[in-house]
């Protein structure tokens, strides 16, 4: 999994959190959209949580980039933002929109459900998504 987030005090916290979830392993961290678009061939993400808003390019406008490149990673947009949440629910490019608010306790969820969502000859070959 892929994390991206401009603020770094959330991200490092994210980073920690996610790091003890099970079925995740967090291939790499960004600040900005247009890192994590750098970084996409390198760590090969299966799924990439985005903030929505970002300085220069947010998560909203990444998200036709990233499913550019591959159309099988999962992007899942986080946002404490009500109207940027409701973009996102309608952008069909968007597998799932999440309010950071309540992150901590609908991740476990979301994960399965991304997990159901892909056929089995699908999942990562360690079974985690990176």
């Amino acid at each position: 999994m892929l994390v991206v987030d401009d603020h770094q005090v959330l991200l490092r916290a994210l980073e920690g959190w996610l790091r003890g979830v099970p079925l995740v392993k967090v291939a790499g961290i960004c600040g900005s959209a247009k890192e994590a678009l750098g970084c996409l061939s390198e760590r090969h993400p299966d799924l990439v949580l985005m903030d929505a808003n970002m300085p220069d390019m947010g998560g909203l406008e990444a998200v036709e980039l990233i499913k550019q490149w591959n159309a099988s990673v999962r992007v899942v947009i986080m946002s404490f933002d009500e109207v940027h949440l409701a973009i996102a629910r309608r952008m069909p490019l968007v597998d799932r929109a999440i309010d950071k608010h309540h992150l901590r306790e609908q991740f476990p969820l979301l994960i399965q459900e991304v997990a159901r969502s892909r056929r089995s000859s699908e999942l990562p070959p360690s079974g985690l998504w990176t």
